[in-house]
């Protein structure tokens, strides 16, 4: 199944607004350290009803898969995933829509600079 992404990464319509996972994580991010990655599927929160919802959203390093969440109608469409932090990395965030497909963020993880 084809992985959908914006057409431009600096402009969503509003279908792509309801569809791409929003990603967000925490301020100070250590080496070696376990983070808590808030996901939420759309910027324009996803509808979560019988006939239209996210079936899952998982969360890729590179082609490796670390964690897959299930999600349900009735259910928002939001989950956590927890991450060990092994260095700068890229990483990529899937959520299926049950009638629009696959849709993807890739976003990075930033090693926070130790003030001294």
């Amino acid at each position: 199944m084809e992985i959908k992404q914006p057409k431009d990464g600096s402009f969503l319509n509003d279908f792509e607004k309801k569809h791409i996972p929003e990603v967000k994580l925490p301020r100070t991010i250590r080496l070696g350290k376990e983070i808590k990655i808030k996901v939420q599927v759309g910027e324009m929160v996803h509808p979560m009803i019988p006939e239209h919802y996210i079936i899952w959203v998982a969360l890729y390093r590179g082609e490796e898969l670390i964690q897959k969440n299930q999600l349900a109608p009735g259910n928002q469409p939001e989950t956590v995933f927890l991450y060990q932090v092994t260095g700068g990395e890229e990483l990529r965030c899937l959520a299926e829509c049950n009638i629009h497909g696959i849709w993807e963020k890739k976003f990075e993880i930033k090693i926070s600079k130790v003030k001294k």
